[in-house]
């Protein structure tokens, strides 16, 4: 289920213009930073990951991602 998601989330964001890189999950990238989804090799567990450069901004970020992920996760 973790690497479909993945994969979900990657057709998502490609599909609504973003540039995604999608070596080993998808890398989200942003003008001002990115949000990674990945499908943890060792555990049942997606990584989530941020960054940007302001702190209004990686929560922005992080909503838009995992608000993302819980759609996929609810089909």
């Amino acid at each position: 289920m973790k690497f479909e998601v993945v994969a979900e989330a990657t057709r998502f964001f490609k599909k609504n213009g973003y540039d995604v890189i999608d070596v080993d999950g998808a890398r989200i990238v942003f003008a001002d930073g990115w949000g990674l989804v990945r499908a943890s090799n060792t555990q049942p567990v997606l990584v989530l990951r941020y960054e940007a450069e302001t702190a209004e901004r990686l929560e922005e970020i992080r909503k838009l991602v995992e608000g993302t992920i819980e759609s996929i996760k609810h089909k």
